[in-house]
Formats: C-alpha cells, sequence, structure tokens
C-alpha cells in the first residue's frame, strides 16, 4: 500500500493551524441503486460520522422497500430520487440535502452501498482533512485487486488529469471522498453518472483547491455495481477531454514546512503528515 499523496496548492482556509475534522463535524452519504446496503456496513460507517443519509437512487420497489426498513431499523436518514438521477445526481441532491439541514454538517464522507469502500478507514479521511479540503480514497497501490478494464480506465485518467492541471494526481474514480470547505460549498458536484465525480476532481484541482489522497484496499466481490466498465470508461475520460470551464491557477508560494514523512496507513487514522448550479426535479423524502 501507498503513502498518503498531498497535492495541489497548500491552500487549506485555516492554514498551518488547521485541526481535523472530528466524528462531530461530519455525516456519511450513502448512494444506493440497486445494491441496498448491508446493516453491518451501515453500522460500520455510523459509529465514524455523526449521522448517516441514504440517497435511494429510483431503486425499483423490492430494493425501495428494502431501503425504507433499513433506515428505520438503523435509525439513519433516507431521501427517495424518482426517477433514476445518476451516481452525480444523487450525490447533489444528498449534498443539498445534507446542508439545508439546521445543523448542517462541516463535512460529508461519499461512501458506496455496495461494500467497496472500508469504512475502518474513515478516521485516516479525518486525519487528513487538516490539510486538503477534498481526501480521496486511493486503491491504485493495490492494483491487482482492481479488474483490467477498470484499472487501465483509471490509470489512463489519472495521466490524462494530471496532464491537464500540471499536478500529480491519484486515483480518479475512486468514489470514497470526504468534501469540506470549498470542495463542498463553492464546487457542487455536477449531474450526471460516474463521470461526475471526475468533473469535480477537475474543477478542484483547477482552482488550486488542495486534494490528499489515502491509500485504501481495492475490494471487488459479487457486488452488482451500476458501473458499466466500458460506458462508464469513456464518459469519464469524455469528461476529462471537455472543454473545462475553470481556469487553473498558478501554485500559490508556499512557506517551508517540515518534510512530509512516509507512513504506514492504518484503519485508525494517518502515521506522519503526508497525508453551475442547475435546477433538481423535487424530491420525496422518508425519514429513517
Amino acid at each position: 500500500m501507498r503513502e498518503a499523496v498531498l497535492v495541489a496548492p497548500q491552500s487549506h482556509p485555516l492554514g498551518d493551524a488547521a485541526a481535523p475534522l472530528c466524528r462531530a463535524e461530519v455525516w456519511a452519504l450513502m448512494p444506493s441503486h440497486r445494491e441496498p446496503p448491508s446493516r453491518e456496513l451501515l453500522r460500520a460507517a455510523r459509529a465514524h460520522v455523526q449521522g448517516l443519509l441514504i440517497v435511494d437512487d429510483g431503486s425499483l420497489d423490492a430494493d425501495a422497500r428494502e431501503l425504507i426498513g433499513l433506515a428505520a431499523e438503523e435509525r439513519v436518514d433516507l431521501l427517495r430520487l424518482e426517477p433514476n438521477r445518476g451516481k452525480g445526481g444523487a450525490l447533489r441532491a444528498g449534498v443539498r440535502r445534507l446542508l439545508a439541514q439546521r445543523a448542517p454538517p462541516r463535512a460529508v464522507l461519499v461512501i458506496d452501498a455496495d461494500g467497496q469502500h472500508p469504512p475502518e478507514f474513515i478516521p485516516a479521511f479525518l486525519a487528513a482533512s487538516a490539510y486538503a479540503e477534498l481526501v480521496i480514497g486511493d486503491r491504485l497501490g493495490d492494483p491487482r485487486s482492481m479488474p483490467q478494464l477498470r484499472r487501465t480506465g483509471n490509470l489512463l485518467s489519472r495521466w490524462l488529469l494530471s496532464a491537464l492541471t500540471g499536478r500529480p494526481v491519484g486515483d480518479t474514480q475512486s468514489g470514497m471522498r470526504l468534501l469540506h470547505g470549498r470542495a463542498l460549498h463553492e464546487l457542487e458536484i455536477p449531474e450526471g453518472g460516474y463521470e461526475a465525480e471526475t468533473r469535480h476532481l477537475r474543477r478542484v484541482l483547477a482552482r488550486g483547491i488542495s486534494v490528499a489522497w489515502i491509500p485504501i484496499p481495492a475490494i471487488y466481490g459479487n457486488e452488482k455495481s451500476s458501473f458499466g466498465m466500458l460506458r462508464d470508461t469513456f464518459r469519464v475520460l469524455s469528461a476529462l477531454l471537455e472543454r473545462s470551464q475553470e481556469q487553473p491557477q498558478s501554485p500559490l508560494p508556499q512557506r517551508p514546512r517540515a518534510p512530509l514523512r512516509r507512513g504506514r496507513q492504518t484503519g485508525s487514522g494517518l502515521r506522519g503528515r503526508r497525508a453551475r448550479t442547475q435546477q433538481s426535479p423535487p424530491e420525496r423524502a422518508t425519514a429513517g
């Protein structure tokens, strides 16, 4: 497993004195389509955050009923969308709902419902929030566990995004992400499918917002993923090649800092410090 990497200008709004986020400041956002989460996954994720919102992205009747039951039994919130909007649309609607709460969270942790993201790594994401406003799980240190086509598409999109932004990047397609600060409030996740997260990342980098990649394992089993290998890989690459509306910013002058150490990643945190708006259709919510 590779060490954590911090890239993009050191432009955290709180500067060097920034403290990492704590559990009480973070809500988890879990989009679900065709694959309701297990109770074990919900409980494991819920243990590391203040609250959890499942976004039912147009599930069929049987899955929708299962999600309603899970939300009630596990005491998590549920937002029902009809029809299916794709992952980008589900994340956009979920973030809007969380930020509209009476006590909105400071950060949103995105974790998929199919079990491919390890919730025991959430503390590492919170630790990295002291240095970055967007933290992404990096599975490329464990490439042999990824399907060949997905691995090839990920490496290609990584190279392409680095060439377009002039900055080193890690896993561009990982869906496990922590957003806060400008990455959450200034740059809304676009509508669309899996390519929406790639568009959001490209805009974050173009704005000069700091990004950290946290090593996580690549977990693939018999789950029913909505990711279409050829279709969605093509859409991700097309999103990178389209003309960006964001103009890349020059790196900000950086003050001398202590060297970032290489450290092993554990489930309990980081060792070392390296660690336009479009109106959406009405939503129907179900409280869990």
